[in-house]
């Protein structure tokens, strides 16, 4: 169930508002944005976990397709991915569990 928070840059997403994206032989979450008639969020929260908008977008298939590699670089310094596909471009966003929060609430 996706859920908008106060903040309307934000969404709060379940496990299963995802499917998962096979590609270049990777695997990683992904949320169909583009049944949402608003903005793609700039932060989505999944299991108490904070993915940032990175302010890139792929290409899921074709020439410039780098989808995997870049995946691969961010899992292997210990950052978590999330794709959201909008139109026909991929949205990446990160969750990297060494960063702090820098807006938090209170």
């Amino acid at each position: 169930m996706v859920e908008l928070a106060a903040d309307p840059t934000a969404v709060t997403l379940t496990f299963d508002d995802l499917g998962v994206l096979a590609t270049g032989g990777i695997d990683v979450f992904l949320y169909e944005a583009n049944e949402d008639p608003n903005p793609p969020p700039y932060y989505i929260t999944v299991a108490g976990k904070r993915f940032a908008f990175t302010g890139a977008t792929y290409l899921e298939k074709g020439h410039g397709a780098v989808l995997p590699r870049w995946v691969r670089e961010e899992e292997a310094a210990g950052r978590l991915v999330l794709m959201a596909r909008r139109t026909e471009r991929l949205l990446a966003y990160v969750h990297d569990p060494a960063a702090t929060e820098d807006d938090a609430e209170g």
